[in-house]
């Protein structure tokens, strides 16, 4: 088990700023915290004043754009009702939640975020990526910042399970999901989420451990290669 909270990102993951070195599933020990701050990437729970560029996003998508996505647009609520739907689950107790969002940051900018849906408390979610700035997609920064909000929502709502079911013909998603390892379990005909339209989706099994890996060797090896090609 590793503790992923960066003190970089406003307000503190769940962990607090100042969490220790934790012992790791693998017999080693790394302060992941530092680890973050050295990359400058984190995740957070959304908060008010990312709202309206939550928002934007949504609704700033392009009739392709949606369609790549598999996002039905008679499903996409208006920006009232969304603002609304944050603010509700802002109020709800963790235990009381059935999604929840986490903001990707990158020097405490948020440049993205991933939802968990259909949340049964100590057990089940299911997880959405989406990165808002077209300029950082496909830069590297996925990867990292999705495997932090994988280890953040088993922590926050003690799941056993998350799975992972983007379009089959949305190749980013995927290939992000298969570059960290995650395996793919399934193809299935349906919907994805509230908003989707039926279409063919990828059932991927998003386990903890393999996150934890990502960002204990290749995550962190990278990091270690950026910062020597740097001096």
């Amino acid at each position: 088990m590793v503790h992923v909270s960066n003190p970089n990102c406003s307000p503190a993951g769940i962990h607090g700023c100042d969490a220790a070195p934790t012992p790791t599933g693998f017999g080693v020990k790394i302060d992941l915290v530092m680890l973050s701050k050295l990359m400058k990437l984190c995740v957070r729970p959304l908060a008010a004043e990312d709202f309206d560029r939550f928002i934007n996003y949504w609704l700033g998508l392009s009739q392709l754009e949606l369609e790549r996505l598999g996002v039905a647009i008679e499903r996409l609520p208006s920006a009232a009702r969304m603002r609304s739907n944050l603010e509700a689950m802002l109020a709800a107790p963790d235990d009381g939640v059935r999604s929840f969002v986490l903001v990707w940051c990158i020097n405490g900018e948020a440049i993205g975020h991933s939802s968990l849906k259909d949340i049964v408390p100590a057990d089940f979610g299911s997880i959405h990526l989406h990165m808002w700035r077209a300029d950082l997609r496909g830069k590297g920064h996925g990867p990292h910042l999705f495997c932090l909000a994988v280890v953040d929502f088993y922590e926050r709502f003690k799941l056993k399970r998350i799975v992972c079911e983007p379009k089959a013909d949305n190749p980013p998603p995927s290939r992000l999901l298969q570059r960290i390892g995650f395996p793919l379990i399934s193809r299935r005909i349906g919907r994805s989420s509230e908003l989707s339209t039926i279409c063919k989706l990828n059932r991927y099994d998003i386990v903890r451990e393999i996150a934890e890996d990502y960002l204990l060797t290749r995550a962190s090896h990278k990091n270690e290669a950026r910062n020597e090609t740097q001096r």
